[in-house]
């Protein structure tokens, strides 16, 4: 009798999926759509965690060079340590490939908002290499050493938004983080590096997804305060990374080290300046920033005061 029995069990799409995300008895489209989306996303996170266990350590992982200016510390190593395992589409090896059909470098086309593309990959491993050649030759222009900085601002807030599990699809200008109070289980959480554990602002304000790969809790709550319309993202976002002058400066973000790591950031004079609102009680970023430049023998920005 017992071999007539059909075993009821979840189908493989609703691995990890809670009480609320049962959409089985869902008739409604959008509903069961956005249940979907919501697992969907789970699951990548879960997949993200598995890759990254034991190891919180990027691909592409930094030299430290031994010298007294700031722009000459941080060198991108030419090394094949992937996040990605080689099977996977990401996989430098198949990105490469693709180089022919690629555009030139051009770091103004070099965003967060595709974390997962093969495009966004090929070109951390093009950059890091070419930058590692012209250190190896010393040959490092001015103009290179602002770029590698850009270059790792823009490659750590990657390498979060791959950690957060965010994928393109969810980084498009009307996306909005799938982060709530419902969706959010302790394995995700236990998943993730302290610096980007959501805070409670994020569970309950809607937002875009941008906001959860900064790795400071105190600016994503900063910003969640803020109504989105009483300031330009993309300038900001801009500004965070060094692409725009800042106070007749150039300014932004600098990171030394792992990105989720709050010791490995430093903000500049010219982005306190300019976004004094944003950074305020950040006192991990600010000690942060107060130890790269005592290393580098400058004092303390006033403004930090």
């Amino acid at each position: 009798m017992s071999s007539h029995f059909i075993p009821i069990q979840l189908m493989p799409q609703q691995a990890n999926a809670g009480p609320h995300d049962d959409w089985t008895g869902i008739s409604d489209p959008k509903a069961r759509k956005r249940i979907q989306d919501r697992v969907h996303q789970r699951n990548r996170r879960q997949r993200c965690k598995a890759k990254a266990t034991h190891s919180w350590r990027p691909a592409n992982e930094c030299c430290y060079i031994p010298t007294t200016s700031a722009t000459t510390q941080l060198l991108p190593c030419d090394n094949s340590n992937e996040l990605q395992p080689s099977g996977s589409p990401l996989y430098a090896g198949n990105v490469v490939q693709k180089a022919p059909q690629m555009q030139p470098l051009d770091l103004n086309s070099f965003t967060a908002c595709e974390p997962d593309s093969p495009r966004t990959e090929w070109f951390i491993v093009q950059f890091s290499a070419n930058a590692h050649q012209n250190f190896l030759h010393g040959s490092p222009r001015a103009d290179m050493l602002i770029n590698l900085i850009q270059f790792n601002t823009t490659r750590a807030l990657v390498m979060n938004a791959r950690l957060m599990g965010v994928t393109r699809e969810f980084m498009t200008a009307e996306s909005r983080s799938q982060l709530s109070l419902e969706s959010v289980h302790a394995a995700f959480h236990n998943a993730l590096p302290p610096s980007l554990t959501p805070t409670n602002l994020q569970l309950t304000v809607s937002h875009h997804p941008w906001i959860d790969i900064l790795p400071f809790p105190e600016i994503r709550d900063n910003l969640l305060r803020r109504d989105e319309s009483s300031y330009n993202k993309m300038e900001l976002c801009r500004d965070l990374r060094g692409f725009q002058a800042v106070t007749n400066n150039c300014g932004g973000m600098i990171v030394w080290g792992d990105p989720w790591d709050l010791r490995a950031w430093e903000v500049t004079e010219a982005f306190v300046l300019k976004w004094p609102w944003v950074i305020k009680d950040s006192h991990e970023l600010l000690e942060s920033t107060r130890y790269w430049r005592t290393v580098r023998g400058e004092p303390d920005l006033a403004q930090l005061e």
